[in-house]
């Protein structure tokens, strides 16, 4: 059986990346032997037969020399706003991959300008040298063939999580309201709390997603008064998903509740710290989105999202459908390609 490793930004506690590599799972999981480079702070795979190496030690020699294929398994790991040492690690990893002769493709992956020319350099270097690249939007794939890498490397996807399907009935009647916000460089998180003065006036119920354990520090600075009428629901939250289909409304900046948005049918507005936020909105042709804590801009959305609120579900829920049929087909490719080997 065709053994495939996986690596991301897996087993550090971020909700997002732990769903990219269940949707892997979900799929590959019955007709190949699975590995993955992970923190070893993440131990569920283990209970799932997933054969696992950690990320930050030899094991990486073992896991690269154990594959038939190394597989990038979604996400934008490919950036250096935060640091360069993420991004020096993933090309570590496509160098070790092809010096051991392995296949090398990335799945469900975006890709944001990078700060440094060398990088750049580095990036399309490796990228040239590996099988296929699986990208989610648009955007990424226009930066790729800017930066030099061959266009007929490149197919536009989808993300990988609109392969899972979720067990959850759409509530219509919710007065719920779903936020997720994370630390971002520049912006001012006090000023999110006069909006939330208004819509708490105007809706019954108010959750707060934390999709990574620091994205709760952001829910600590909302002003007291507030706090104590907003649920906190941590990413380790056995309901989080239930919680999150009991929303009518979303106001998300991480790029995976924008996702969990549209795979539930819930309105979202998008708030872009990152160019994969905007990419993914302007994917699906979705209006709803800003740079900012513009008060009269969210507002101003929320109002006109509940003039014609069942239009904008229908819609969402008419593009997840797009979305899952263009994944699965990419899926189908992908698997034709392995299994030439």
């Amino acid at each position: 059986m065709l053994k495939l490793l996986f690596f991301g930004y897996y087993g550090e506690g971020n909700l997002g990346d732990d769903l990219l590599l269940k949707s892997l799972i979900t799929v590959f999981g019955d007709k190949y032997n699975l590995g993955v480079l992970t923190n070893r702070s993440d131990r569920k795979q283990q209970q799932k037969g997933i054969r696992e190496f950690y990320k930050f030690s030899t094991d990486v020699f073992k896991g690269v020399r154990w594959a038939d294929v190394v597989v990038g398994g979604g996400g934008g790991i490919f950036q250096d706003k935060t640091s360069s040492r993420s991004f020096y690690y993933y090309i570590f990893v496509l160098f070790l991959s092809l010096l051991f002769g392995k296949r090398v493709y990335l799945l469900g992956q975006s890709f944001s300008p990078l700060e440094s020319k060398i990088n750049e350099v580095l990036l399309r270097v490796f990228l040239n040298r590996i099988e296929k690249i699986y990208v989610r939007d648009s955007f990424s794939k226009e930066y790729l063939v800017k930066l030099g890498v061959k266009p007929e490397k490149i197919v536009l996807s989808a993300d990988l999580v609109f392969l899972l399907d979720f067990p959850f009935e759409l509530k219509n009647n919710s007065r719920a309201v779903g936020i997720s916000l994370r630390e971002w460089r520049g912006f001012k998180f006090e000023e999110f709390n006069p909006i939330l003065e208004n819509l708490i006036q105007k809706y019954g119920e108010f959750y707060f997603f934390s999709f990574q354990d620091k994205d709760s520090q952001i829910y600590e600075l909302i002003e007291n008064d507030f706090k104590s009428k907003i649920r906190l629901i941590n990413p380790t939250d056995l309901e989080f998903l239930s919680y999150f289909s009991s929303c009518r409304l979303f106001i998300g900046m991480r790029l995976h509740s924008c996702i969990l948005s549209v795979l539930l049918g819930i309105p979202f507005i998008a708030i872009s710290y990152d160019e994969k936020v905007e990419a993914f909105c302007y994917e699906i042709d979705w209006k709803f989105v800003i740079k900012d804590f513009s008060q009269d801009k969210i507002l101003c959305y929320v109002n006109e999202i509940e003039e014609d609120y069942q239009y904008y579900r229908n819609y969402l829920l008419s593009k997840r459908e797009s979305l899952r049929k263009k994944i699965r087909e990419d899926i189908l490719d992908f698997e034709r390609e392995i299994c030439r080997l």
